[in-house]
């Protein structure tokens, strides 16, 4: 496999080793930040939303530093497998809390034509996620999650259907600006914006984040939230942002 082929991330969080390990070594944990996941039998399952889901397995673990996650490659081809590394760090000095790295590395990335634009798109796809850990350590630590999550695909190109997305929200902020979203027919979403790329948005708000992304590569809108503490009705909700996507993606 060409070495570049395998894509690697780390990230520093400020928390201990066995909080980060929790949150990359269990479904409940993996909810937390990344899609929702549960157990489906001896496989888990991951749901990236509009009826897409994807199973894995535990291919390797050692409890509190190493787990591999790998799901079969097409027509016998090697799996993709993603390792998650988690590493401890002292403290420095009396002012810094200790902290725990976290490092992730994907391999198996199908061959083709496209496999740049995969490849790309997963680290893009892997640093808003990493994000989010990082930021539900830093504002919600501890609290359990309720996930909605709504995806759609369309053959329009992603500018336009980014174009048709900031307008049904009511705004397209800069990153760090305080805004009040008003997306159609839905609650409006008042936070800061703590993500904001190309096709990307990201608000944090008190109890959570909402992020909306235009996949180009796969011809995808989605959008992925994250309620902290809270009571939501996630059946209801997805259904009403399902509904939302799903008008955005037939226009």
């Amino acid at each position: 496999m060409d070495e570049r082929r395998r894509l690697a991330k780390e990230v520093e969080l400020a928390a201990t080793p066995d909080q980060v390990w929790q949150a990359i070594a269990t479904p409940e944990g993996m909810s937390l930040w990344f899609v929702p996941h549960e157990h489906s039998g001896a496989e888990i399952e991951a749901d990236f939303g509009g009826g897409n889901t994807q199973a894995g397995q535990v291919l390797e673990r050692e409890p509190g530093r190493r787990v591999v996650y790998g799901a079969p490659g097409p027509d016998g081809e090697a799996p993709t497998e993603i390792e998650f590394l988690v590493e401890g760090r002292e403290s420095g000095s009396p002012d810094r809390p200790a902290s725990t790295v976290l490092r992730l590395v994907q391999s198996g990335f199908f061959d083709g034509d496209d496999w740049a634009a995969e490849y790309d798109g997963f680290g893009k796809g892997w640093d808003v996620f990493l994000h989010n850990l990082a930021e539900y350590f830093r504002h919600f630590a501890g609290l359990p999650v309720t996930n909605v999550v709504a995806t759609g695909f369309t053959d329009l190109p992603g500018e336009a259907v980014w174009a048709e997305l900031t307008a049904l929200l009511g705004a397209e902020p800069a990153l760090g600006e305080r805004v009040r979203l008003t997306p159609t027919g839905l609650e409006p979403v008042a936070g800061v914006v703590d993500l904001r790329e190309r096709l990307l948005l990201g608000i944090r708000t008190e109890h959570g984040f909402y992020r909306f992304l235009v996949d180009d590569l796969h011809h995808m809108v989605s959008t992925t939230q994250y309620f902290y503490g809270v009571a939501v009705d996630r059946a209801s909700r997805t259904a009403a942002w399902q509904a939302w996507i799903d008008r955005l993606t037939r226009r």
